[in-house]
Formats: structure tokens, C-alpha cells, sequence
């Protein structure tokens, strides 16, 4: 665990790891301050740079954080176990099936969230999302959500605002709707992520500034996703911030529920099963959210998200290795 002195749990190092990649949301919402990074914020960019995060989230889930929860349930029944070493193969069989069952909570929680999302916000998800590039054209479609096509949408650059989309009210009030939805889809599914860095910041404080490198990245790409539309329609970087700014705070609202399930000295067995759970909750999320919306914006280039997948797998090893050489 990453603790004070006392033995206690750092609350600094944890929060502020989460709130970190929290942040990063807003910074991807700062495109809205030039029409330069709106430009070069285009589908392809995208795709690369989720396809990148869910490279990393997966590795990150799948090997130090599963890792964790299985050593954690070894050393939980290891310590109620009466019998001593005779029982050793035992633990370790129930260590793994506990992980793998914690593992597969987490993927069950990650759907029950998306479920949520879609009732509160009927045909909006994070692979639902609209990117800059799909705004400024003048092909804005209704299905699923989005603006519907009129001929009388227009780009237009502006002294005084940079950037901005000419259309009609109709056409300005759905795309408001929808980046507002966003935001609240997004905000929905950064809960499980804020709880998943705030857990892995308590094992190990590289194994969380890893995790958030992740979910700071595709934080970037949300942050533009939500904040676009939203600037498009009113103009108002402001408002496209502020929406960016309260799916941030969800973020870190799910870095304090497991603060909350944890204390500030969890036993062995709850820091396993939270854990597991947030391994299979980054898993769920990273399948079914990350990697489609990458391939969506990828446009049928599939070498794009592939290959961000990869290099995001090698980057967080080449990271875990550099973190354990300085002493992390």
C-alpha cells in the first residue's frame, strides 16, 4: 500500500493521482481555445490516441492489478488458514478462482453502468460520442443521437471567435443536447475509473501513475468529445469547459467511493476483491468502450487502433520496468 509513516494510507498520493488524470479531461475540453487543435483533433488523431489508451488500461488491468488481487487473497486465506503449508496448493487455487471471480464482478459492474447510462440518457455512450471533425461538416446526422443533416450548416473562422459552426436553431439546440449528454454518459463512466486509479494508487504508487497515464489519455479524447459540440452550438468555451469540468468531478467522486470501501488501513481480503473488481472493471471498459469507439473513428483504417494497442501495451511495460529500476 502507498502509506505515511504511520502505516495509514496517503490520501495525498492516492487522490492526487486520480485527480491528475481527472484533470486531463479539461485539458482535452481546452481545444475549444484554438482552432488549430480543433483542426488537428481530427478522427484519425482520435482513434490512434484511444487506441493507445486501451493498450495500456488492458495491460495495466490485466498484470499488476489481477497480479495484486490474487496475492492478496493468497495472503488473506494464507493468514486464516489453520492447517500451514499442507493447504499452500489449496490457497492458491482459491486465490485464483476469488481473483477471477472478483475480476468477472467488475466486468458485470462495468455493464450495469453502461445500462444506466442508457436509460438515463437514451442512445448516447461513450462509443456514441462526436468527435470535432464529424461536427464541422456539414453532414451532421440524426441517427442515434446525432444532429440531423441540413445543407444550411457552414464553418466558419471568426476574428473574435476563432472557430464556430453557422447553422440553424434547431440544428445548434441537438448538438447541445447531445455534447451535454455526453458529458453525462462520459461522467457516468469515469465512477469506475476514479475508483480503479484510486485503488491502484494504494497498492503501489507506480502501478497508479501508470493506470492514470492511461485514463488521462482517453480522458484527452472524451474532453474534446464533450466540450466541441457544445462550443459548436453556443459559442461559449466556457459552458463547454464546465461540462467537461463536472464529468471530471465524477471522476474523482469514484476515487472517494473506494476510499470509502477501503479506510484508511483495508485487510487483506477487501484490498483483493477491490482489486479484481477494478481490473475487470477497466477490462469492461476498455473492450467494450475504448477499442469500438476507436474503430469507429478509425473510419476503416484498423492498423490505426491496433497498432495505438500495441504501442500502449509496450509503453506501460517499458513504464512498469523504468518505475521499478528508480524505486517506485
Amino acid at each position: 500500500m502507498t502509506f505515511e509513516k504511520d502505516g495509514r494510507l496517503n490520501l495525498v498520493v492516492a487522490f492526487g493521482v486520480n485527480g491528475a488524470a481527472a484533470l486531463m479531461m479539461m485539458v482535452g475540453g481546452m481545444v475549444v481555445f484554438s482552432s488549430k487543435l480543433l483542426r488537428a483533433a481530427n478522427p484519425l488523431v482520435l482513434a490512434l490516441a484511444l487506441g493507445t489508451s486501451g493498450g495500456v488500461t488492458l495491460f495495466i488491468a490485466l498484470v499488476p492489478l489481477f497480479t495484486n488481487s490474487r496475492s492478496e487473497f493468497c495472503d488473506a486465506f494464507t493468514s486464516n488458514s489453520e492447517s500451514g503449508s499442507d493447504d499452500s496448493d489449496t490457497i492458491e487455487g482459491d486465490a485464483w478462482l476469488a481473483a477471477t471471480a472478483s475480476f468477472g464482478a467488475g466486468i458485470l459492474i462495468s455493464y450495469l453502468i453502461d445500462f444506466i447510462v442508457q436509460q438515463l440518457t437514451p442512445g448516447q455512450s461513450l462509443n456514441g460520442a462526436t468527435c470535432p471533425q464529424e461536427v464541422t461538416r456539414d453532414s451532421i446526422d440524426t441517427s442515434r443521437g446525432k444532429v440531423e443533416s441540413r445543407p444550411t450548416v457552414e464553418f466558419v473562422e471568426d476574428p473574435g471567435l476563432d472557430i464556430f459552426i453557422r447553422m440553424d436553431e434547431l440544428a445548434k439546440q441537438k448538438l447541445q443536447a447531445m455534447g451535454i449528454l455526453s458529458a453525462i454518459a462520459v461522467g457516468i463512466h469515469n465512477i469506475p475509473e476514479g475508483m480503479a486509479t484510486f485503488v491502484a494508487s494504494s497498492e503501489q504508487l507506480y502501478i497508479g501513475v501508470s493506470l492514470a497515464i492511461g485514463v488521462g489519455m482517453h480522458n484527452i479524447a472524451e474532453g474534446i468529445a464533450v466540450a466541441a459540440p457544445i462550443y459548436f452550438a453556443t459559442g461559449s468555451r466556457c459552458k463547454a469547459l464546465m461540462w467537461c469540468f463536472w464529468s471530471a468531478i465524477a471522476q474523482f467522486i469514484g476515487g472517494v467511493i473506494a476510499y470509502m470501501s477501503m479506510g484508511m488501513d483495508a485487510d487483506d481480503l477487501t484490498q483483493a476483491i477491490l482489486y479484481g473488481m477494478s481490473s475487470g472493471m477497466i477490462v469492461g471498459i476498455a473492450v467494450k468502450e475504448l477499442i469500438p469507439t476507436a474503430f469507429l473513428y478509425a473510419n476503416g483504417r484498423m492498423h490505426l487502433v491496433s497498432a495505438g494497442a500495441l504501442f500502449g501495451t509496450f509503453l506501460m511495460a517499458a513504464c512498469l520496468i523504468f518505475f521499478k529500476f528508480i524505486g517506485m
